[in-house]
């Protein structure tokens, strides 16, 4: 699944979940797209601001790199940084904090975890992080192993309800660049392993 258009005619080194394309006429509608050329924002746009990347809903704009290349290569970093983060801002995410919350609290999140279809779970260390329906539930193992809960039944329970279970460093290498623009914020793995894979 793309996330994002760049239309240039410039050879640009981006994940393969952006559309880059030479055409305005060949973009994916409904997802955040980037003009790499001054000459087209100022044949199109008669009332735009120089200083304003943003043309409309979801259109951004900046120089091509034969016209001004220090901005080009900034601007096209921050497109992909700033749709990153647009792309997280719909998920929510919730720590089962079996200390603090109300034993009926955890019950109703373990309720809502188990009427999920199609959970993509990923651990990483001692947390487990469990995505779907735009929510992502986190769950500490040493917070449950202190409280006295068998961590290997909890998570062979979650490996068994949920339709993928990711581990190993070796995801990171997939997800890097995205884990660079979202500040290392790993809980997100499972729900860009949905993006890419759903």
């Amino acid at each position: 699944m793309k996330i994002a258009n760049i239309v240039t005619s410039n050879k640009v080194d981006v994940t393969d979940d952006i559309n880059v394309v030479k055409s305005i006429d060949d973009i994916i509608d409904g997802i955040p797209t980037l003009v790499t050329s001054y000459e087209w924002v100022s044949e199109n746009y008669t009332d735009y601001d120089i200083y304003d990347k943003r043309l409309g809903e979801n259109l951004y704009w900046t120089f091509a790199r034969t016209e001004r290349r220090d901005i080009f290569t900034l601007d096209i970093e921050d497109f992909i940084t700033l749709v990153n983060q647009k792309l997280i801002e719909k998920v929510d995410y919730v720590l089962l904090d079996v200390i603090l919350f109300h034993p009926s609290t955890v019950n109703k999140i373990i309720r809502k975890i188990f009427s999920i279809s199609n959970k993509i779970a990923f651990k990483h260390k001692e947390m487990v992080y469990i995505y779907g329906d735009e929510l992502i539930f986190g769950i500490d193992l040493n917070m449950l192993d202190y409280m006295g809960i068998n961590v290997n039944i909890v998570e062979n329970k979650i490996k068994s309800i949920c339709d993928v279970f990711l581990e190993n460093s070796e995801i990171f290498i997939e997800y890097k660049d995205n884990m660079e623009r979202l500040e290392h914020a790993v809980k997100y793995i499972p729900y860009l392993y949905a993006i890419k894979n759903g």
